[in-house]
């Protein structure tokens, strides 16, 4: 076994062929748990062959344990490759990867990473750090799906730190080629682009400087919980495959975590169906913690007074921790600046790092769900009472609407709050992060079933 911190390593991947598929962007797909049904049914109309046809295929009222969406995949998958509409590489390469977006305030960025293979680590080894808690549910589905295909059909994202930028020097030489993708996924604004790098060279710099580097998990912490699980299955039923048996590594995006071009948005917080609310006496007991300024509107001055108080909210200058209030049937919005720390903290009766407890949606979760609305941790879990958007738009609409009784709006997670409640072997509460934009499924496969 090796003594690296990690093994990373290039690998035989199945793709697209570019023979048999004019367009592959039309077989690309988000990640499968971004897919609403809306979604799904738009990519099944967008190509016979597209990934969600694999990722997600469709349930169906007739499903058995013989015949379902899972033995459906892999049919399909059989049948696109032995029809060569899914091409096997010949040799083993890594896969660079560029996506390149905008944002509002930050104008056009681009991150880069690779597509490798990564030794599955226990999370005790400290090697492999995840930062979120999993749910059953979503693990047992990927299980299936990937006992039945033995196939890893899409990578999740790792991000490792390497200050002296090695490997994204050898990545950066890639763009003076051709991408073997080029493709613009038009509701989104990203522009996504990949490169195969099989230079046995520069592959090894990379093996050789990703073997020092501990890898975060940034997102997939369900699709890592199931080849663990697969892992231990495949070793009982296979207790002489060694230690490099394909099912000893999980297919991983890797980007280092100081590309300027990571973004980590916020996860904005509405709250719904909550009985006997008197808001105004909210708002009085959140003085207690807060100092709130209010950004009234009326009349045709609603744009600018949301213009201002999102500024508002941005600014933290003077204040660390910033939040937007908005309250349905209110004429006005909030800002609510955290003032008294230290009685917040005394509420925070758990053994946590003051890292964890200062995370802004710990303070939302903690303070103003659990102690001032009386929202129970069993509630935040079953989102009896929450729900989350991305949108701050999307969020005050709801408000407006009636369907939603208030939203809270969030500064972002600092991706360094992310990396050190992941050396403390900490978890973030559930909808921390939400990294953008995500990597599309379809690029690369790696099956798990070569002789």
């Amino acid at each position: 076994m090796s003594e690296n911190v990690n093994d990373v390593k290039p690998f035989r991947a199945y793709h697209y062929n570019h023979e048999k598929i004019k367009n592959i962007g039309d077989c690309l797909s988000q990640p499968y748990d971004v897919i609403s049904g809306e979604m799904q049914d738009k990519y099944y109309r967008q190509h016979e062959n597209n990934i969600v046809r694999l990722i997600l295929n469709k349930k169906e009222e007739k499903d058995t344990e013989e015949n379902n969406r899972y033995t459906r995949a892999l049919g399909l998958l059989k049948e696109w490759r032995e029809s060569d509409v899914l091409h096997l590489t010949s040799r083993e390469s890594f896969y660079v990867y560029e996506q390149e977006y905008s944002l509002p305030r930050a104008g056009k960025l681009k991150v880069k990473g690779f597509i490798g293979r990564v030794r599955l680590r226990e999370y005790e080894e400290k090697r492999v750090l995840p930062h979120e808690k999993v749910l059953k549910k979503p693990v047992e589905d990927r299980i299936q799906l990937t006992r039945a295909t033995n196939t890893q059909f899409e990578y999740i994202w790792g991000l490792y730190q390497d200050e002296r930028n090695i490997i994204d020097t050898i990545l950066l030489e890639c763009e003076n080629d051709v991408p073997i993708i080029n493709y613009y996924e038009e509701p989104y604004g990203v522009r996504h682009r990949l490169w195969r790098l099989t230079d046995a060279e520069k592959c090894n710099l990379i093996e050789k400087a990703m073997s020092e580097e501990k890898i975060y998990i940034a997102d997939g912490h369900h699709r890592y919980q199931t080849m663990l699980n697969i892992r231990e299955e495949m070793r009982k039923t296979n207790p002489d495959a060694g230690p490099d048996a394909p099912w000893e590594y999980i297919m991983m995006y890797l980007v280092n975590s100081a590309h300027e071009g990571l973004t980590v948005l916020p996860t904005h917080r509405m709250v719904h169906d909550l009985q006997n609310t008197d808001w105004d006496a909210t708002l009085e007991n959140l003085k207690n913690y807060f100092d709130i300024a209010e950004f009234t509107f009326t009349g045709g001055n609603e744009a600018k007074a949301r213009r201002n108080w999102l500024n508002t909210i941005e600014e933290l200058e003077h204040y660390k921790h910033r939040f937007g209030l908005y309250i349905n049937g209110k004429d006005r919005y909030f800002v609510l600046s955290l003032s008294d720390a230290d009685a917040y903290l005394k509420l925070m009766n758990t053994e946590a790092s003051l890292e964890w407890k200062m995370l802004d949606v710990n303070i939302v979760n903690n303070l103003i769900f659990k102690e001032i609305l009386g929202i129970t941790e069993e509630q935040l879990s079953l989102n009896s009472h929450t729900a989350y958007t991305q949108e701050t738009d999307n969020a005050i609409e709801k408000v407006k609407e009636g369907g939603m009784q208030a939203c809270i709006i969030l500064n972002n997670t600092p991706l360094k709050s992310v990396l050190t409640i992941s050396d403390n072997s900490e978890k973030m509460p559930r909808k921390s992060t939400f990294f953008f934009p995500k990597p599309v499924s379809g690029l690369v496969m790696y099956p798990m079933d070569l002789k």
